[in-house]
């Protein structure tokens, strides 16, 4: 035999059968040579896993020396698909904020996509319960990139302050591999190039024109149905329904009492033929027209189609453009019509796929239609246009032997993630700041820059994005940790001097006070995050009262009463203190300085009496009678005419006075008539012009006021008594 370097001998494993097919690379196309498709002899595949290796590698051998007898050349590499059922898929969000706008540099890229798919991997070991090491990563599509909130195509070259991906992070059962490999190494190749199904059939089903489509891959096989969903070039999630082609078939095993391989055939030529001949497993013969088989099983058609739907729904949380079906499965009848109704979409926008468009290949797989060849086909054209070239390989991370495998030629960043080094630490970052409140004003102190780490790649410095062959040592040497903001009270606060006075005879310092979130707390204080600071300098009496006798303003009671005394304005302070400063009474707000004389004293259980109108004219003399004397001698005249009105009411002297209240008072008055009258002497209109009427020597009326020891003489005019006056 002899070896052809421009093979391609590709395998796709399915849940019923195994098709080789050898390609040949004949300048801008492959050329299919020849092809072997085998069945399984038993369930040794169920839902697209391997679970009969034993039986699996017989079927891949037997395929494999058919094709080396019948080309005369010995294979020895395979191309082959693992199944996108097994994949999870898993969305990873993350961003990066500048201290300023900056240029986003290819490294911040990095870092940002990277970060992103370790969110992934955590997020996919919460929602399995599994460990990380039990996944391969095999890639990931970007689903929007972000700069300052905006989306943006390309990151690299802009200018901003923030950037942001959202991602989706394909990973693959280590298990799935782990089978895959046993199997082709068992059968005596070697794996010169693993793809996933899904990205194999959409190399053929999806032209360069299409990739901006939001499309749905429906791959209906035996067992299964394999779903994936497309949006701008990327395929952005996978799914599998655990039901496909079988299920119909096992229907109509159930209906009409047929093993498996005859129920089979059945439904291949139900959309062909009127009717069909069966023989049941009692040796009866039956003709049935396709119409009441297709009746039957209808119910199972239905469910197949809206399970399908289901699952394009989830993953795409909307209708797509259109589903391209293929597979055997996907001949299935009805089952066009069943998905466009569940899906609420023209039945025009359900493909099924069963011609071959590329002109890429030439040729045609014996046996199998083109629908059900789409996968084996397409994992041929993967590995000629060397897409997701599988590669397998132990490398050392920081001294951890790492088995590493990838679908593209493998990265620093392969291995990194796959010994889930966390690569944020790689770049420097601002410490955090400490955000306080200082007396109501907002205070920033900045947290400390940390330093860049280094990727040694045996001993040489490398970045991320540099290829590694078998057998690297890679060292990761974390920079400096950035530190978060640090500080004390005393840096917050201004520098505050104490004061020395002198209080109630004894010198005393009054030194300012600093508070801690509501708690007395000394300069030298760590501070935290959002801690509120209050510090308190000693300026009026009040705050000296405060420290030096420890009483709170709330505990001085004072009142103060506003009111009018005839008109004029008055007011009267109550207080259960007493202070003077320097001598003189003050009030609370007064300013002290160092050198001052405090007086303080207190009467805590003093009460606020109430205020009469007594009270407030104890400066106002009231009499109710005068002395005067009368032509020499002593004499008691009452007084009866004085007036007290508060707020227009007559009121007496014990009457309560509050603030507002306006009191009204007057003297009484006594007249030289009123004298008269007390003693019951009475002028008559005759005596008037005899009689002298003299106060204070000094001759006045009857009507004239008297006041309090005047002096008041009366008698007959005549000229010997007048000269003598005088």
């Amino acid at each position: 035999m002899t070896q052809n370097q421009d093979i391609i001998f590709a395998l796709d494993i399915g849940t019923r059968t195994v098709v080789g097919v050898v390609f040949e690379k004949k300048e801008d196309k492959l050329v299919i040579l020849d092809s072997e498709i085998v069945e399984h002899k038993s369930r040794s595949m169920l839902d697209g896993q391997i679970h009969n290796v034993a039986e699996v590698t017989t079927q891949v051998r037997k395929i494999r020396e058919r094709l080396e007898e019948k080309l005369d050349t010995k294979l020895e590499k395979v191309a082959i698909a693992a199944a996108g059922r097994a994949l999870k898929t898993v969305k990873g969000q993350y961003e990066i904020e500048f201290d300023n706008n900056k240029e986003v540099t290819d490294d911040d890229v990095k870092t940002l996509e990277f970060t992103a798919v370790q969110r992934a991997q955590e997020e996919l070991v919460t929602n399995t319960q599994e460990e990380v090491h039990g996944y391969h990563f095999v890639g990931y599509s970007v689903i929007n990139n972000k700069l300052n909130g905006m989306k943006i195509k390309d990151l690299t070259g802009q200018r901003g302050s923030k950037i942001e991906i959202e991602l989706v992070a394909t990973f693959l059962p280590r298990v799935v591999v782990d089978s895959l490999l046993m199997v082709i190494r068992q059968a005596g190749l070697e794996v010169e190039h693993l793809t996933l199904e899904p990205i194999a059939a959409s190399s053929l089903l999806i032209p360069q024109q299409m990739h901006n489509f939001n499309l749905a891959l429906v791959d209906i096989g035996a067992g299964t149905s394999d779903i994936a969903v497309t949006r701008e070039g990327a395929i952005i999630g996978y799914a599998m329904v655990p039901v496909a082609g079988d299920e119909i078939t096992e229907a109509i095993c159930d209906t009409y009492m047929l093993d498996y391989h005859t129920a089979e055939k059945i439904k291949r030529k139900l959309v062909e033929e009127d009717s069909v001949e069966v023989k049941d497993i009692l040796d009866q013969r039956v003709e049935i027209s396709s119409q009441k088989i297709l009746h039957k099983i209808e119910g199972k058609i239905e469910e197949l189609a809206e399970l399908i739907a289901e699952e394009i729904l989830n993953l795409n949380e909307e209708d797509p453009q259109a589903v391209i079906c293929f597979g055997g499965g996907s001949l299935t009848p009805l089952l066009r019509d069943k998905l466009a109704k569940v899906l609420g979409m023209p039945v025009n926008r359900i493909g099924i796929k069963s011609t071959q468009d590329t002109d890429q290949i030439e040729g045609r797989i014996d046996g199998l239609s083109i629908t059900q060849g789409i996968t084996p086909l397409g994992i041929g054209m993967s590995n000629y246009n060397n897409l997701n070239r599988a590669n397998f390989l132990d490398i050392k991370v920081n001294g951890d032997l790492i088995h590493l495998f990838t679908l593209s030629e493998p990265k620093v960043s392969d291995a990194l993630l796959a010994a889930e080094i966390d690569l944020e630490k790689l770049e420097p970052t601002l410490g955090l700041a400490l955000t306080i409140e200082v007396n109501g004003k907002v205070k920033v102190i900045p947290g400390q820059a940390g330093s860049s780490g280094k990727i040694m790649l045996n001993d040489e410095e490398v970045e991320l994005d540099d290829y590694i062959k078998n057998g690297d040592e890679i060292e990761v040497q974390f920079g400096e940790e950035s530190r978060p903001g640090a500080g004390v009270i005393a840096d917050v606060v201004p520098k505050l001097e104490s004061k020395d006075i002198i209080a109630n005879g004894e010198k005393v310092s009054l030194e300012p006070k600093y508070y801690l979130d509501g708690e007395l707390g000394d300069l030298d204080e760590s501070l935290y995050d959002r801690a509120q600071i209050t510090y308190q300098e000693v300026k009026t009496v009040m705050d000296a009262i405060e420290q030096v006798w420890d009483i709170p303003q709330q505990e001085l009671k004072s009142e103060i009463i506003n009111y009018k005394v005839n008109g004029r304005s008055k007011s009267i302070s109550l207080n259960n203190y007493k202070i003077k400063l320097n001598g003189e009474e003050t009030n609370l707000s007064s300013e002290v300085e160092s050198g001052d004389e405090l007086y303080f004293q207190f009467k805590p259980q003093f009460e606020v009496k109430p205020i009469t109108v007594k009270d407030i004219l104890e400066e106002v003399e009231i009499k109710t009678g005068m002395d005067i004397l009368m032509n020499g001698r002593e004499l008691k005249v009452p007084i009866d005419d004085f007036k007290l009105l508060k707020n227009g009411v007559e009121a007496d002297l014990d009457a309560k006075v509050v603030s507002g209240d306006e009191i009204i008072y007057q003297i009484g008055e006594v007249t030289i008539e009123e004298v008269l009258n007390h003693i019951n002497y009475t002028l008559s209109e005759r005596n008037k012009e005899k009689i002298v009427l003299k106060k204070n020597k000094v001759e006045s009326s009857v009507k004239e006021l008297v006041e309090d020891g005047d002096r008041i003489d009366i008698y007959l005019r005549n000229k010997s008594t007048d000269m003598q006056e005088n």
